[in-house]
């Protein structure tokens, strides 16, 4: 390590304990952006100067399959993917967990992900001291420190289980340079909308058309070589339709008091996390729209939401209608469905309620 990234840690963790002494109940994301760092970043000055009263952190190896193949062990978690607007938090055990080159698939009534560790650089089990008690957990990140993906001990999870894989999968050499390289913090990239000729439009909305499972959509995406907020704008008034901001409260509000089950996705670069089941508790705290049931919470920034759309795909089980939240910079932020499975035919409720959250109010 340099003499600059020395002096970087070292600052790093004096303006973090002056932190703590005046806003104790700050959060590790609020703490790294008031630092001008990144969450990851201060999970590795935490690790090497081992400093009194901050989080204990160890390293883990990068053979995030077998990592994750264990993670069944401990019991009742609390699993957290998060996007600069939304955060999804599930709680449940491990199941059915498998892995190939470049992704982990878990699959389970409670826990259920899609994973892309190719783009993961580093992975911490982390103990943070809280009020009362000492917070454990799995953290994972990218070269730039942005937090990918997290797994929280429950006051029902396995604490011994948790300590022996800390230990099996603890990294004794860790490269944390590119945390600590002016070059390699995070930038905002905004992605170049390039112009899409009108025959590839048309040759867009027609295969759209020709789908026969949603799963198919990227794919789709990546043929025409079309971003997804544009194939929204594409095919607004055939396939996808406009609605307000507030249609996404409505929809939460108005399957709670249905008992209308749906599936919450909510994804960044290495993480998709999936809800599937009913939402009960629906609370409004500023501009946060929140979900807070025991199993489930969702924490949406409602002024982060810039184009709503509800979406019809094709498929070989009728037409399935989703709903597509996405933020000013046309990144995706959330999606809703109705509860099915593959080979199913779509909900009629779900179908109704998206017909009355897109009415004029």
């Amino acid at each position: 390590m340099s003499i600059a990234e020395s002096l970087e840690i070292e600052n790093i963790i004096k303006d973090w304990k002056q932190i703590k002494e005046t806003q104790p109940r700050l959060r590790m994301r609020e703490i790294a952006s008031q630092l001008k760092t990144s969450e990851g970043g201060l999970l590795a000055a935490s690790e090497i100067s081992k400093a009194e009263g901050f989080p204990q952190v160890s390293s883990l190896q990068t053979n995030w399959g077998e990592l994750f193949a264990r993670f069944g062990e401990l019991g009742h978690v609390m699993v957290l993917t998060r996007n600069e607007a939304c955060v999804h938090e599930r709680k449940g055990i491990f199941e059915k967990v498998s892995s190939g080159p470049g992704h982990i698939l878990v699959v389970g009534a409670d826990i259920d992900l899609r994973l892309f560790p190719g783009i993961w650089k580093f992975g911490f089990a982390v103990e943070e001291p809280k009020q009362d008690s000492t917070q454990k957990s799995f953290q994972f990140f990218n070269e730039n420190g942005e937090a990918m993906f997290k797994l929280f001990l429950t006051d029902r999870s396995n604490v011994s289980a948790w300590e022996k894989l800390r230990s099996e999968f603890k990294n004794g050499s860790p490269d944390f340079s590119s945390l600590f390289s002016s070059e390699t913090k995070k930038e905002t990239a905004i992605a170049e909308k390039k112009e899409i000729s009108s025959e590839t439009k048309s040759e867009f909305l027609n295969d759209w058309g020709k789908l026969e499972d949603t799963h198919e959509f990227f794919s789709l995406l990546k043929k025409h070589g079309v971003s997804r907020i544009q194939s929204m704008e594409i095919a607004n008034g055939k396939f996808t339709k406009t609605v307000e901001a507030k249609a996404v409260l409505r929809m939460l509000e108005m399957a709670s008091l249905d008992r209308t089950p749906i599936m919450v996705f909510v994804g960044n670069p290495g993480s998709i996390q999936i809800h599937t089941g009913e939402v009960t508790n629906i609370k409004v705290l500023e501009s946060w729209w929140n979900v807070l049931d025991p199993e489930f919470n969702l924490h949406l920034r409602s002024d982060l939401i810039s184009k709503v759309y509800i979406v019809d795909k094709p498929s070989k089980d009728g037409v399935i209608h989703s709903m597509e939240v996405y933020d000013a910079d046309g990144e995706l932020i959330v999606q809703f469905f109705g509860k099915r499975k593959p080979g199913q035919p779509e909900r009629t409720d779900w179908v109704s309620l998206l017909d009355k959250v897109s009415e004029p109010v």
